[in-house]
């Protein structure tokens, strides 16, 4: 079975850092071309202020009319 598993590079690490709090950990692995479970293992490991979660904060119409 051949081995898949690819080396983190700052560039991804850089990319997951900006991306987390704002989309899902599914779509930031999606983004980076990796599995939800790689890319959780490597998002527990750095430091971020907000970790990705898989299911990230969603604004409902009901919350955006009160920002009004």
């Amino acid at each position: 079975m051949a081995d898949h598993r690819r080396v983190w590079t700052e560039d991804d690490i850089a990319k997951l850092k900006s991306m987390a709090g704002r989309l899902t950990l599914k779509d930031i692995a999606a983004e980076l071309g990796r599995s939800k479970g790689a890319t959780a293992v490597v998002a527990s490991k750095i430091p971020l202020r907000t970790h990705p979660t898989f299911n990230a904060p969603r604004q409902t119409t009901k919350d955006a009319s009160l920002e009004r």
